[in-house]
């Protein structure tokens, strides 16, 4: 596969947390027709696409720990100052479409961040660079949940997690004009990819388990079920995106049909009320 995805000069320095962050390799971009820049922080990184003005995919990886720091949610989103002017969206909220709501939607969760790595990291995932267009309901409902969940679920049922999320697209999405006149896509639904070894060696790839998700973007505050879930060559095939490119075909194929209910439990997931969250 070609991949059409460059790293941002800017972040050549810091280029070697690709290795934490992205397991089996960084995701590989096929859309020969939209590029991506590859952006590295201090606890994630992301591909980000000039076409889409947002990311099309993030990467994170969180532990289990014995205890963890729990900084307030900051009050500002940040304009990313290392992408260039015309790829700067602004960062005032997103505007409704018709009875749609629509927030800042992280795709690498300030919560997750903020225990893991610190208030640096913190702050970083509230650069415009790492926001979609997102549901408020989904946002605020169902994938909230997701997101707490592989922190305060699988963290710790798993050791180590590793996430990809990303936006999928419709072949006609709709668009959100922002302030500066840029017009920003919106997409139909929401991948979230987990992987994990499951045994040792922890390194061997024919020892990796995953988790592929596609939340549409109408889910809401919906439960979370094996409805859910998908397929590794589905979420590729939506998005343009090649996962885990160091694994050879093989093992790629034992990959294919991984579904929920064994590695991955959703009853693992406390039904509580959600916690609130700011408007975004």
């Amino acid at each position: 596969m070609t991949d059409h995805s460059t790293l941002l000069p800017i972040c050549q320095s810091i280029g070697h947390f690709l290795e934490f962050f992205c397991v089996h390799g960084v995701p590989g971009n096929k859309d020969a027709a939209r590029p991506v820049s590859i952006i590295v922080n201090h606890g994630y990184a992301l591909g980000f696409s000039p076409a889409r003005l947002q990311p099309v995919w993030a990467a994170y990886q969180v532990s289990a720990a014995r205890k963890d720091v729990d900084y307030e949610r900051p009050e500002f989103f940040y304009e990313d100052p290392r992408l260039p002017k015309d790829w700067q969206i602004g960062t005032a909220g997103f505007r409704p479409i018709g009875e749609m709501k629509f927030d800042r939607g992280h795709l690498v969760p300030n919560f997750a961040i903020n225990t893991q790595f610190g208030r640096v990291a913190q702050s970083e995932t509230f650069f415009m660079s790492n926001i979609m267009p997102q549901r408020s309901t989904t946002n605020r409902g169902a994938w909230q949940r997701m997101e707490k969940a592989i922190i305060r679920a699988y963290a710790p049922m798993r050791k180590h997690v590793w996430a990809v999320v990303g936006p999928i697209f419709g072949d006609d999405p709709p668009m959100i004009a922002r302030r500066n006149g840029l017009q920003v896509p919106v997409p139909e639904a929401y991948f979230l990819v987990l992987a994990d070894p499951e045994r040792y060696p922890y390194d061997a790839p024919d020892n990796l388990n995953i988790l592929a998700v596609r939340m549409p973007r109408d889910w809401g505050s919906g439960a979370l079920s094996d409805d859910l879930v998908t397929s590794l060559p589905a979420i590729e095939a939506a998005t343009g995106l090649e996962f885990f490119p160091r694994l050879t075909a093989r093992q790629k194929a034992k990959l294919e049909n991984q579904t929920s209910p064994v590695m991955w439990p959703f009853d693992a997931i406390a039904a509580s009320p959600n916690d609130p969250r700011p408007p975004s």
